[in-house]
């Protein structure tokens, strides 16, 4: 937040004085006017006089955002906009709101400044985007029908951009305010802009073009329908289409940096790097502090094996206090592959909560086991687990893998027991005990967990799946299994291991020509070794030896240590040949 020009000075005089007048504009500023306007002349603007409560209030909010005490600030104006009515306060409020994402006081300071300055395009825009983002679209239309009829600028595609997370039902609705408005303002650019972003929201991919289309039609160096035909036109796979007409706009308008982003970001999306990172290069001499272009510069060199490039891109975000932890990510993964280790370690340290912060642990703790270092890794995961309890969960399940990987299976289970102890509410840590109990041969204990899962959370397709693949394979409780496996196939008929454990429960039943069908489907979607050994079991059974064999063959190729694929091809060459198997044979 910027210092106010000459607000402390100015409150001082009002405090002295007892009343006067509060006039905000522009981004972050606050005009006064101490002086009392000539007794025969009309005042610009409106004169409010403040009791010294709200002077205080307002002087208090002031010092709370200079400190960068924000919620204080925007409590204290947002109480005083609704005491005095004033419509700058209000706006001051709303501008505090914005800059620390705010939602609820945004749309209230919003909606307030609006209604105190109904004939300001600026307050009705903003009280109409803050009224979509709530879902309000009814009363956000009306204030833009109001900037329209204001003649002022309607940025109906800032309006459509924010509608972005709304639910599809809710777009719709607002796509078609948008058309009815249309109706009326038949060649207004930036609702037909924003219609076609709405389009492009919705996925009407061409729709959207032709809109975007009648745009340049009637300007071709209408540079927002330029960068919207490119995002359009990339998302179409039509990227070569948008790398020449983006290429051509940025020759015309090379100083541009959102035509320059959105045509580098195209080539990154085709693949060609070094041309993306020339256009990176170029809109950091335009923006050299601009931490989103340096960040792009740093992974299209880390992409490209430039080492050291990339290093230098990442420690400069460091330089700057931003994007720290992706930054130390990756400098950890650069140290990590020269094999400086110790610094890789402190990089990966660095590392805070957020979307980085497992990828970090996870690689700080395989180096770790690289090394044999063991102890070291699950003394490391239980510190963290005690810095950072909100990453408790995952971090167990990161212990808890090496464990089992290990081989160490009374060390796993001690460990999900203890973990649940303090996390009895977590089904992650249930499910993973479970399958240690799988492991283990104990299927009650497993039956036990997975149903406490499914109790909680009876569309839990996981666990469903698990518990009925379990039951279909360790026991005889096949119907019971059945049920379980077609009740988590309902929730998703997409999973691969759900199909697989389908295709299992139907051979398990003797309906063979089923299992094939959706151990052939689970295995294109997924070639996994064990659903290899699946599907051959079922192509033997129905006769198809060679064909079981040739498919093992392949599985093993892939997978030389897979011990199922061994031991059911071992199981099922020692059986005795069954001549009336072959009568059965479905081709």
């Amino acid at each position: 937040m910027k210092k106010l020009n000459g607000f402390s000075l100015f409150l001082a005089a009002i405090l002295v004085s007892g009343c006067s007048s509060v006039q905000l504009s522009g981004q972050q500023k606050v005009a006064a006017e101490t002086a009392p306007a000539p007794a025969e002349k009309t005042p610009e603007e409106p004169v409010a006089s403040f009791e010294p409560d709200t002077l205080y209030d307002l002087l208090v909010a002031e010092l709370g955002g200079q400190r960068k005490r924000y919620d204080l600030a925007l409590g204290n104006y947002l109480k005083q906009a609704h005491k005095t009515q004033d419509k700058g306060i209000a706006q001051r409020a709303y501008q505090i709101s914005q800059l620390i994402g705010a939602r609820q006081a945004s749309l209230d300071a919003a909606v307030l400044w609006a209604k105190l300055d109904d004939e300001n395009a600026a307050a009705l825009q903003a009280s109409a985007i803050e009224l979509v983002r709530a879902g309000q679209l009814d009363r956000a239309v009306e204030q833009m029908r109001k900037v329209l009829e204001l003649e002022g600028e309607a940025n109906f595609d800032f309006l459509a951009a924010s509608a972005a997370e709304l639910p599809e039902s809710e777009r719709v609705q607002l796509l078609s305010t948008f058309d009815n408005i249309l109706k009326d303002y038949p060649d207004h650019r930036s609702l037909k802009l924003g219609k076609a972003i709405l389009l492009l929201q919705s996925n009407q991919l061409n729709e959207a073009v032709k809109l975007c289309d009648q745009l340049l039609a009637k300007d071709s160096g209408y540079v927002k329908a330029i960068i919207l035909k490119g995002r359009i036109l990339n998302k179409m796979g039509k990227g070569d289409e948008a790398e020449k007409m983006l290429a051509e706009a940025v020759r015309k308008h090379p100083e541009i940096p959102r035509l320059r982003l959105i045509y580098a970001r195209v080539l990154v999306h085709l693949d060609k790097l070094g041309e993306a990172r020339g256009q990176f290069q170029e809109l950091l001499k335009q923006s050299p502090h601009d931490v989103e272009i340096i960040l792009s510069l740093a992974l299209i060199a880390l992409e490209n094996d430039m080492t050291e490039e990339s290093e230098k891109y990442f420690k400069q975000l460091l330089a700057l206090g931003q994007r720290k932890s992706t930054a130390n990510y990756y400098l950890g993964r650069i140290a990590e592959r020269k094999n400086q280790f110790s610094q890789a370690r402190k990089y990966f340290l660095n590392v805070m909560p957020g979307k980085e912060f497992m990828m970090s642990r996870v690689a700080l703790i395989q180096m770790l086991l690289k090394q044999g270092k063991v102890a070291e890794a699950r003394a490391q995961l239980d510190e963290d687990r005690n810095r950072f309890p909100v990453h408790a969960v995952q971090l167990y399940l990161l212990e808890t893998e090496i464990l089992v990987n290990a081989g160490e299976l009374d060390d796993a289970l001690k460990q999900f027991s203890d973990a649940i102890l303090r996390y009895p509410d977590s089904v992650n840590l249930l499910y993973g005990r479970a399958m240690v109990y799988e492991k283990m041969g104990r299927i009650k204990d497993l039956e036990t967990d997975l149903r406490a899962i499914i109790k909680a959370q009876p569309e839990n397709a996981a666990a469903l799946n698990a518990l009925g693949y379990t039951l279909a394979d360790r026991t005889d409780r096949f119907e019971e299994a059945r049920e379980l496996i077609e009740k988590a196939y309902e929730l998703d008929n997409e999973d691969p291991a759900i199909m697989d454990s389908m295709g299992w429960i139907q051979y398990r039943l003797g309906n063979y020509q089923a299992a094939l069908e959706y151990l052939q489907s689970a295995y294109e979607k997924y070639p996994d070794h064990e659903v290899a050994a699946h599907l051959g079991e079922v192509l033997w059974a129905l006769g198809r030896k060679d064909d079981a064999r040739a498919l093992w063959d392949d599985a093993l190729e892939k997978n030389p240590d897979s011990v199922v694929l061994r031991e059911t091809r071992e199981r099922l060459e020692k059986q005795p040949e069954n001549p009336e198997s072959k009568v059965s044979v479905v081709k």
